[in-house]
């Protein structure tokens, strides 16, 4: 039998150093990419109910992998499970269970449960250890690699959290399966902001293959997993708590960021089309300021119009007044002394962060540019 691909990763990060493994039905095998397996008490799996009900054969197939005692826990899908309410609710049903810190957790889902369950596995007896097994190509590419963990304030997304770094994140394509088109598009607008930001020679190949990657062909698919997140690893290994570098990731993000609080994190826009509609609004942005040309925005609209990816206000029926806009830019997390800084372009694969420091300069672009 023929082995099956699998690339591997390093998250280099001295005694918190991690491998991402990527390849296809991993899932069946998953105790292989778990390093020390044999050494923990009890397994706690944690899903929401989409998840498993669209993946059930696979989380069955995780369970029979161990021979030791499954605990399982699900939650409601979606943004509005990331709350106080759904933390305390899982950790209090998981200490009932009386685990102890030598207990795993492994997280199957897309960001949200990353983002929950590693926070819950941060405070569960002051820190146990967690898998990421993320199941969006959204988780995939972005928010399961980091140790980025949170739940979300009514001031605004991923205001509460910490740094929690996995002991490994096991990327099996074949569940992106499960996913319907809209999914796919939103983790789509993570994949571009990483050639956007750093490599364009990534930018000119997504412009080739960006339909192959929204039609899952696995070659395409896994070259753009494996790109996303190397650029990536290499930015958390240099700054891991977001001190500096590390804010490059969050182009785009100011902006949709707001959008999606301003949408009361509802179906109405998810957080892959906030993303689309933010990088859309940082380009023209870097424009209206003259650091890059107008051909930037030019070549982003192209792309995403022929793949049929919507990324105006209008396309999502959000209509938001300068003043609300900027009073939610300022929950932003890269707010500092009431400045709002914004990762903006010089040329495709040149960011660089901005602060502003007159507001009127940013009311005067939303007043030419929120459509």
């Amino acid at each position: 039998m023929a082995m099956k691909k699998i690339n591997t990763l390093n998250v280099k990060l001295k005694d918190r150093s991690y491998p991402i493994f990527i390849g296809k039905n991993l899932i069946e095998n998953i105790n292989l990419y778990i390093p020390e397996v044999n050494n923990f008490s009890k397994i706690i799996i944690i899903t929401d109910k989409t998840v498993y009900k669209n993946l059930n054969k696979k989380i069955k197939t995780v369970e029979s992998n161990f021979s030791k005692k499954i605990l399982k826990f699900i939650v409601p899908q979606g943004e509005k499970t990331k709350s106080f309410f759904y933390l305390e609710s899982l950790v209090e049903k998981i200490l009932k269970k009386k685990i102890d810190r030598n207990s795993l957790i492994l997280c199957i889902g897309g960001g949200v449960i990353g983002d929950l369950v590693g926070l819950v596995s941060s405070l569960l007896l002051r820190g146990i250890k967690f898998v990421q097994i993320p199941t969006t190509l959204l988780a995939q590419v972005d928010s399961s690699v980091g140790g980025k963990t949170s739940i979300n304030s009514k001031f605004g997304k991923n205001l509460i959290g910490s740094f929690n770094q996995p002991i490994s994140v096991i990327i099996s394509t074949d569940t992106l399966q499960t996913l319907d088109m809209r999914q796919l598009k939103s983790g789509y607008a993570e994949i571009l902001k990483y050639s956007l930001i750093k490599n364009k020679v990534f930018f000119l190949w997504l412009q080739k293959n960006g339909e192959k990657i929204l039609s899952l062909n696995n070659n395409v698919l896994s070259h753009s997993i494996m790109t996303s997140c190397s650029i990536k690893s290499k930015i958390v290994s240099l700054d891991e708590k977001e001190y500096g570098i590390r804010e490059l990731l969050n182009f785009g993000h100011t902006f949709g960021h707001a959008l999606e609080l301003v949408s009361g994190y509802s179906k109405k826009i998810n957080h892959g089309e906030a993303i689309f509609i933010g990088m859309f609004l940082a380009l023209k942005f870097s424009c209206f300021l003259g650091f890059c040309d107008s051909k930037l925005v030019k070549l982003y609209s192209d792309h995403l119009e022929n793949l049929g990816i919507l990324y105006k206000l209008k396309d999502y029926n959000i209509s938001i007044t300068t003043k609300k806009f900027i009073e939610l830019l300022k929950y932003d997390k890269k707010v500092k002394a009431n400045k709002i800084k914004f990762i903006l372009l010089k040329d495709i694969g040149k960011s660089f962060s901005y602060t502003i420091e007159d507001e009127k300069i940013l009311s005067k672009f939303f007043k030419e540019n929120l459509e």
